[in-house]
């Protein structure tokens, strides 16, 4: 057996595979495009709410530690990742789902999240 690693948008995912095993990889990009939202702006894995200052709170889909999370004052469009969490050896990657600027963040790199409480608000633009 020998150990492979593979970097996909610097995240790296280990594997085993046998020495004789001919191994191959596709990679296909997936573009989140408003045929994938509903009218609300759900989509795929992002969970959030509206409030009434017209900003959007976006909540992990499951608890897990953060990897990465997009900083305060950054300018985003929709589909864009927010944060990337890790659950059960998965990363799930957070996606907006608007067009607008991080207002709040509410956990660090590091921290564990949990589905209660936002990620981040975004105040849309």
């Amino acid at each position: 057996m020998k150990q492979i690693e593979i970097e996909i948008d610097g995240i790296i995912y280990k594997t085993f595979v046998r020495d004789n095993e001919e191994i191959s990889l596709t990679v296909e990009e997936t573009h989140y495009d408003d045929e994938f939202m509903d009218d609300h702006g759900y989509g795929f894995n992002d969970a959030h709410r509206r409030n009434q200052r017209d900003e959007y709170e976006v909540f992990p889909p499951i608890a897990g530690k953060v990897i990465d999370i997009i900083p305060v004052g950054t300018k985003i469009k929709k589909g864009d990742v927010l944060a990337t969490i890790e659950a059960m050896k998965m990363y799930n990657r957070i996606f907006s789902p608007v067009k607008g600027i991080v207002k709040e963040v509410h956990y660090s790199v590091g921290d564990n999240a949990v589905r209660s409480t936002s990620l981040v608000i975004i105040e849309k633009k």
